[in-house]
C-alpha cells in the first residue's frame, strides 16, 4: 500500500471524526442506526414487490431454456453426436419437477430453480457437443 493511500484513510477519518462531532456522537449513532433500519425495510418491500415477478422470470427462463436444450440436443442428435440420453433424462427430470395436475398445490419456486439449472447444464453440454466435435468425426 503506497503512503498516499495511507493518508487519504487518515484524512477520510479526521473528516469522519469532525462530521460525528457536529452531528454529536450520540445522534450519530441513532442516524447511521435508523438509517440501517431504512435500508433494511426498503430492501424487504423491495423483495416482497419483486417475489412475483422473480418467480415468472425463472419459469420463463426455464420454459425457453429447455426449448433451447431439445433444440440443440436434436441437432447434435442428427450430427451423430451423443444426445439422446441427455434428452431423455432432462426431460423426465423436468417433467418430475415441474408438471402438476391443476387440482394439486402450485409448483413452488424453488423446482423451477432446479429445473432452470438442470436445462441450462443441458444446453451447455449440448453447445459444447455442438461446437467441439470429437476428432475424426468431420
Amino acid at each position: 500500500m503506497s503512503r498516499h493511500q495511507v493518508h487519504l484513510i487518515w484524512l477520510g477519518g479526521a473528516i469522519l471524526a469532525f462530521i460525528v462531532y457536529w452531528i454529536g456522537p450520540d445522534r450519530f449513532l441513532a442516524i447511521c442506526a435508523g438509517l440501517f433500519d431504512g435500508f433494511d425495510a426498503f430492501l424487504h418491500a423491495l423483495l416482497r414487490n419483486l417475489g412475483g415477478q422473480v418467480f415468472n422470470v425463472v419459469r420463463a427462463a426455464a420454459i425457453a431454456g429447455y426449448i433451447v436444450f431439445v433444440i440443440l440436443g436434436l441437432l447434435a442428435a442428427r450430427r451423430g453426436l451423443p444426445a439422446w440420453w441427455a434428452l431423455t433424462v432432462i426431460t423426465v427430470l423436468v417433467l418430475l419437477l415441474v408438471y402438476r395436475p391443476e387440482a394439486l398445490s402450485p409448483v413452488g419456486v424453488g423446482r423451477w430453480v432446479v429445473a432452470l439449472v438442470l436445462v441450462l447444464i443441458g444446453g451447455a453440454v449440448m453447445t459444447k457437443r455442438l461446437t467441439n466435435p470429437p476428432p475424426g468425426r468431420w
